[in-house]
């Protein structure tokens, strides 16, 4: 009976890792349709119906697992995480290149204050870092506009490992910035100037950051921005542990991989689905789609006025025309508080992906 027992906790282990290493191949960084080849990545898109039950089985599923391996975020808060705190690092991006500080040198960091009205922070997702594809695409545009402080969180060093691990460790960084941020506010900025941009499991980190900090002072930063917050093991968890509306004054979301690798509920005060927010025009892998949130956001600081979104209970019915006298509101850049609910829109293929009023039914 003992050997038995032994073979199955083995054959669970293994299936277990199986589990880890389908989601940690699907999820890198965009493949642009134009560059794909056949990969194991590619490959494994297929796998992807597969998964898809794990995916939207959420907390129950995940926290199951990731308990059995001791990586719940109760497990490893009773776990001595210095040197975690020493990994995180932040970027300080200017015309002339980045200035790279640990988290612990807030201190340093807010000298820079008088000279910024508001300050950005990009935080970016599972496998990526600080001079990653997302932080690449967005800085360069951000920095042309005048007097913001333009910062990047950088985790490559905590969340380029497994899937499971990495999610748990997105909740610490998450508080950790929190307490950065606290620290910038008491050396005089403004919370209401501050703006959190997070893809995939940063926009987590970022809705966790915005609660440590509200915990901490009992105010708010102004923004959060998610960009297809990550959908694997997030999935109907409590806000307390994911991108949630109260995390900041304006909480808007842009999904473009929902239900696969983003989450597919509304978790925003506003939350924008581009061509229904499943899959997106010109996309063949999910990578794809799940990057196209930050290209979307990209583009709009150029061009806000391209993203036009209309209010409507789903995509069946935007497609249908039932939504078409409904309220407008602009996805990107200029989106702003407002009437909340889901917004649709239709985007190109290519860029220049905004349609202008064409987009909004």
């Amino acid at each position: 009976m003992g050997n038995k027992m032994t073979v199955l906790q083995n054959a669970d282990r293994v299936s277990l890792y199986n589990i880890v290493f389908i989601i940690h191949v699907v999820y890198p960084a965009s493949i642009p349709h134009k560059d794909v080849k056949f990969t194991l990545t590619s490959l494994m898109e297929s796998a992807l119906p597969a998964i898809h039950p794990l995916i939207a089985a959420g907390s129950n599923r995940c926290e199951t697992l990731k308990s059995y391996f001791g990586l719940t975020y109760e497990q490893m808060t009773g776990k001595n995480i210095t040197s975690f705190y020493d990994s995180l690092e932040i970027d300080h991006i200017t015309k002339k290149g980045s200035i790279k500080y640990n988290m612990t040198e807030s201190r340093r960091m807010s000298r820079h204050l008088p000279n910024f009205h508001g300050t950005v922070v990009l935080v970016h997702g599972f496998l990526e870092s600080s001079d990653g594809v997302m932080v690449k695409g967005v800085a360069p545009v951000l920095m042309k506009k005048p007097g913001l402080l333009l910062l990047a969180l950088d985790g490559r060093k905590l969340i380029n490992l497994e899937y499971f691990r990495s999610s748990t460790y997105a909740r610490f960084m998450g508080e950790h910035l929190g307490e950065f941020l606290n620290d910038l506010v008491t050396a005089g900025q403004d919370p209401s100037k501050i703006t959190l941009i997070g893809h995939s499991l940063g926009a987590h980190i970022a809705g966790i950051a915005g609660k440590k900090f509200r915990q901490l002072t009992g105010k708010q930063i102004g923004r959060i921005t998610g960009l297809d917050p990550a959908g694997p093991c997030f999935s109907n968890v409590s806000a307390a542990g994911r991108l949630g509306a109260d995390d900041a004054e304006y909480v808007d979301v842009i999904h473009t991989s929902s239900g696969i690798l983003g989450q597919r509920e509304p978790v925003g005060q506003k939350d924008f689905y581009p061509a229904g927010g499943l899959t997106q025009p010109g996309c063949f892998l999910a990578t794809c789609d799940h990057s196209r949130a930050w290209q979307l956001f990209a583009e709009s600081i150029t061009a806000p006025d391209l993203f036009p979104a209309r209010k409507c209970g789903n995509w069946t019915m935007f497609k249908s025309g039932l939504c078409s006298k409904n309220e407008v509101a602009y996805m990107g850049i200029n989106s702003r508080e407002g009437t909340p609910g889901t917004y649709y829109l239709n985007t190109g293929s290519t860029a220049p992906y905004g349609l202008g009023p064409a987009g909004s039914g």
